[in-house]
């Protein structure tokens, strides 16, 4: 049975509370420590940029999509996993706000239907 966002974000959170390094790898984020943030989405930004990277290689010709795809699908990962610690640390209800988004984006761009 596949995880609900909120199970993954505990999932995630239990695992960032088992670990640590020179940072913790989970702290709530609030008005005095946004740095903890900051480096977050730098971190996020880094494996979008991974991702980025890979992909203008295969646009410029380097790889087939086929030969890096697993890459691809591994970098996107890593960005859905500093999405969740993210959500999760600064304490954002990602099912809600999606829910809310999607009925305004319906909305906003209901002149775009086919």
């Amino acid at each position: 049975m596949p995880l609900t966002i909120k199970e993954l974000l505990n999932r995630q959170q239990t695992f960032d509370e088992m670990h640590s390094g020179e940072m913790p790898f989970f702290t709530k984020i609030n008005e005095n420590n946004l740095e903890e943030l900051e480096h977050l989405i730098v971190c996020l930004l880094g494996e979008l940029g991974e991702f980025a990277n890979i992909l203008k290689k295969v646009r410029r010709g380097d790889f087939s999509l086929a030969t890096v795809k697993d890459d691809l699908d591994e970098e996107l990962v890593d960005v859905f996993i500093y999405l969740l610690k993210i959500a999760g640390q600064f304490n954002v209800d990602l099912e809600d706000g999606y829910e809310k988004k999607i009925l305004k984006n319906t909305s906003k761009f209901q002149h775009y239907k086919k």
